[in-house]
């Protein structure tokens, strides 16, 4: 076999290699795609928590600053002012203030990949395979070239192969 033949298999064997490990690999473009997924569920969590606190910051600033806000939050607590009755009125609940969505627990998947070793064995055998079918093929069209002779006998001709050449008696 030729060297030539020998570094196609090689070359054959490492381009499967490489195909996998860039596709499907740890650090390939199907594992990024997920990392990318990931980081897009995240930063969409962190956008919600941060409008969350947002709110909870201005509500938390108005309960220490506006008087009105803190008046009404005191009358639904059951205060009031001196020389002023209350009327609880059965059936009606106290209102309720705004119930925030502190928002939803956001876990990290581990990331699916082609274990590295699965890589190097598929280009070991994509190797193996391409050296066998070059050998074969190899060996098939050395098996199809044979020596020929032309015995001329008059003005015919005829091809045969050599070992039938060297059988055919002398005259």
């Amino acid at each position: 076999m030729t060297r030539i033949k020998f570094m196609i298999s090689v070359c054959i064997g490492t381009f499967i290699y490489i195909l996998l490990s860039i596709t499907a690999g740890r650090n390939g473009i199907y594992a990024y795609n997920q990392l990318y997924e990931q980081k897009m569920r995240l930063t969409a969590n962190v956008a919600q928590l941060q409008k969350v606190n947002d709110l909870l910051s201005s509500e938390c600033n108005a309960l220490r600053t506006d008087r009105s806000i803190i008046e009404s939050y005191a009358r639904n607590l059951g205060f009031s002012y001196e020389g002023e009755k209350i009327i609880k009125i059965t059936g009606m609940g106290i209102t309720e203030h705004n119930v925030y969505d502190t928002g939803t627990v956001v876990r990290i998947e581990d990331i699916s990949f082609v274990p590295e070793y699965i890589c190097k064995i598929s280009g070991l055998a994509g190797f193996v395979i391409s050296m066998l079918i070059m050998m074969v093929v190899s060996l098939c069209s050395m098996r199809k070239k044979t020596v020929e002779a032309v015995i001329v006998n008059g003005n015919d001709e005829i091809t045969l192969p050599v070992e039938i050449v060297n059988e055919i008696p002398q005259m």
